[in-house]
């Protein structure tokens, strides 16, 4: 082998014994190097996605699925808990209103409950209100992106628990909450309490903003973000977040 008459002649002009490490360092050099190339070659690869409409629930649809949510699961939660608050249109009107909620129990009873925080129906009415969808790429990421108001409504399943009618952006979307959430639910609502306070020293600063702000710290809290901003490559996650 070419490869191998190279190591030889590397290792010629030594000992005896000192052309025997030798040639077993370059060995193990070579092989690490195609592993390096293998492991490259799969990161490009391209990945296929399923259809993106409703069929039946395969296991390919199921793993598409939850590959997704491990991308979005930032989004997911920074939505989720943005649109708890109460108040007229999608988000609260005054610092009033914010503060009355964070003081009683509602955040930390949804948020530690993640069945009753992740249900589909609801999911689902909040990401078509916001015009958001789940948006895949070749690569096999996934991002949240929100739709021009002329490119029509982003389509969820309100039910998706049919073995013959599965929708698995739908399941995504709900994977990504329930994960999050049931592992880290009452950490993230300790989070948004204590940061939305700690910007009550910044007065100048708008409540609504406070509060997109204290969300997006307290979902970072939850292992789920973390790990997406790791796929991201520390960017804390592409796509749509959570914003005014």
């Amino acid at each position: 082998e070419p490869c191998g008459r190279s190591i030889a002649l590397a290792c010629l002009p030594l000992s005896a014994m000192a052309r025997g490490a030798c040639r077993n360092l370059w060995a193990l050099l070579v092989a690490l190097a195609s592993r390096l190339l293998a492991s490259g070659d799969a990161a490009t690869a391209s990945y296929e996605w399923p259809e993106a409409g409703m069929g039946q629930r395969t296991s390919e649809r199921l793993s598409a699925g939850k590959r997704a949510a491990k991308y979005i699961a930032c989004g997911v939660c920074e939505e989720r808990v943005l649109a708890l608050f109460p108040g007229p249109g999608d988000r609260p009107p005054d610092e009033d209103t914010i503060t009355h909620f964070l003081e009683g129990d509602g955040l930390n009873d949804v948020l530690g409950d993640a069945k009753s925080a992740c249900k589909m129906r609801d999911l689902a009415k909040l990401f078509r209100s916001r015009r958001i969808e789940v948006q895949t790429n070749p690569d096999g990421s996934a991002e949240l992106s929100k739709l021009n108001p002329d490119s029509g409504m982003p389509f969820y399943e309100e039910i998706n628990t049919s073995e013959l009618a599965f929708h698995w952006k739908s399941f995504a979307l709900q994977h990504a909450c329930t994960e999050t959430f049931r592992r880290d639910g009452d950490a993230v609502a300790k989070e948004v309490v204590d940061a939305y306070r700690e910007g009550e020293n910044v007065p100048e600063e708008k409540p609504g903003v406070r509060l997109v702000m204290a969300v997006k710290a307290g979902c970072r809290r939850a292992k789920t973000c973390r790990a997406a901003a790791k796929l991201e490559g520390g960017s804390g996650g592409k796509g749509k977040g959570a914003e005014l």
